[in-house]
């Protein structure tokens, strides 16, 4: 059984016994070290790399992208499968969803392949989950790898469409990561499809930067220990819930966090707002059990697991005695990285808009808000930068990815002040989510 180790914390450890109160609650769920010695195989991967084609990828873009493709076969064992699919207006099936026993052939596949017509991006990652879908079983990962380097412009091209039928295809067992290529790909609908297909979204401003977002997956998808993992409240009457990181919902009461990978921490803010005069029929020797936090996932054979109910109890305190109290360092850190994912999200809007002067607004609302905590201020400086140089394209697209990353990441559960300290690559704090540093880099594989 996979060992979960659950933390709860509140901003402040109590509540005002009169009047309207707020209560900021973090859920943490720590994953287990990874072990020195595998007892068993990892989990098997089932793969879909799907690979944009449109004539817009000619050339060099390409190129990298099989380079990708060829890193992530590298690296598959023999329990694993792999499909893959290359579209443009058409949908060309590479090689289907099987065994690993013809890298080489398949490595002159992707040689050969040829930049064609328009973006039909549905198509091509549709022909990716129906390979999935014919292989799919317990106890393996189904992902669609989705790489684009322009806007959907054929096909079903509507956002909402696509995420909704990312949530069915993933409802279904497979999920869907999407990488984002350039300056010209649409930001919005390929996190909107990660998001909703429980994957994760990258970009990366040229070809060449893709390769580290797909190390980083395949590190993430070997190191897997908690799937379809969700966090449920049941608070008493008249607590309003409010989920503050943005994960989507998967029934009352319930939401959807990450997948949780070894030495890692999925968490989530709650904020409980009630009147206190209205619950005191079930305050209990001065306190009161606002809610009961439930904790549920598979392991990596498919089983079903959960922890048992824990209270988020509190003491109910003079207004004076509460005005005291001390926050929590932790919580108020967390919050701060969600205050400034929900800047970076107006900043976007601005953008896409063309405000640049509210963009600047928000920019400076960016610094400040960023105190201490170095991550924050080391973004922020990598968005200064971009806009001194005029690269609002690229400054768009880091806004919508530093948003993102910031509000609903793993984080290590033994995670310091110092973002820079070497970690897994799945666990890194980026300040920059389109270009890694060349120290972040390996060498490439060939063709």
């Amino acid at each position: 059984m996979t060992e979960i180790t659950p933390l709860l914390h509140t901003r402040h450890a109590g509540i005002p016994a009169e009047g309207p109160f707020q209560v900021d609650l973090l859920v943490r769920v720590q994953a287990p070290d990874a072990p020195e010695v595998q007892s068993a195989p990892r989990i098997p991967l089932h793969l879909a790399v799907v690979l944009d084609r449109s004539g817009s990828m000619s050339g060099g873009p390409l190129q990298e992208a099989c380079r990708c493709a060829a890193a992530i076969l590298d690296r598959m064992g023999p329990q694993d499968r792999l499909a893959l699919v290359a579209y443009d207006d058409r949908v060309k099936l590479l090689r289907p969803c099987t065994p690993l026993n013809d890298k080489e052939e398949t490595r002159q596949r992707l040689a050969r392949l040829q930049t064609g017509g328009c973006t039909d991006l549905h198509q091509g990652w549709a022909a990716g989950v129906a390979e999935l879908n014919k292989a799919h079983q317990s106890g393996v990962i189904s992902r669609v790898l989705l790489l684009s380097d322009g806007q959907a412009n054929a096909g079903i091209t509507d956002p909402d469409e696509l995420a909704k039928y990312c949530v069915e295809a993933q409802l279904a067992g497979v999920s869907t990561s999407t990488y984002g290529l350039g300056r010209d790909f649409g930001e919005n609908l390929m996190t909107g499809m990660a998001k909703h297909g429980q994957g994760r979204s990258y970009f990366g401003e040229s070809a060449e930067d893709l390769m580290d977002p797909f190390m980083e997956e395949f590190d993430l998808l070997s190191n897997l220990v908690a799937r379809r993992l969700t966090v449920s409240l049941k608070t008493l009457p008249g607590i309003r819930v409010i989920q503050r990181n943005g994960y989507l919902p998967c029934g009352e009461g319930a939401w959807t966090l990450p997948d949780l990978p070894y030495q890692g921490e999925a968490w989530a803010i709650f904020r409980l707002e009630g009147q206190a005069s209205d619950l005191t029929a079930w305050a209990a020797d001065g306190t009161l059990a606002l809610a009961q936090v439930e904790i549920q996932w598979q392991d990596p054979d498919g089983k079903p697991l959960a922890l048992p109910s824990m209270p988020v109890r509190l003491p109910l305190l003079p207004s004076t005695d509460y005005s005291a109290l001390p926050e929590d360092s932790l919580v108020a850190r967390r919050l701060g990285e969600i205050r400034t994912a929900e800047f970076q999200e107006q900043a976007h809007r601005a953008a896409m808009e063309g405000d640049w002067a509210r963009v600047q607004v928000l920019l400076d609302e960016l610094k400040a808000i960023s105190g201490d905590n170095s991550w924050s201020r080391s973004m922020v400086e990598e968005l200064e930068s971009l806009m001194e140089e005029g690269k609002r394209d690229v400054f768009t697209k880091e806004l919508r990815f530093s948003s993102s990353m910031g509000s609903t990441r793993i984080s290590a559960k033994d995670e310091s002040d110092d973002f820079m300290m070497p970690t897994s690559s799945y666990l890194r704090r980026k300040p920059r989510q389109g270009k890694p540093k060349p120290s972040d880099l390996g060498d490439e594989p060939k063709l």
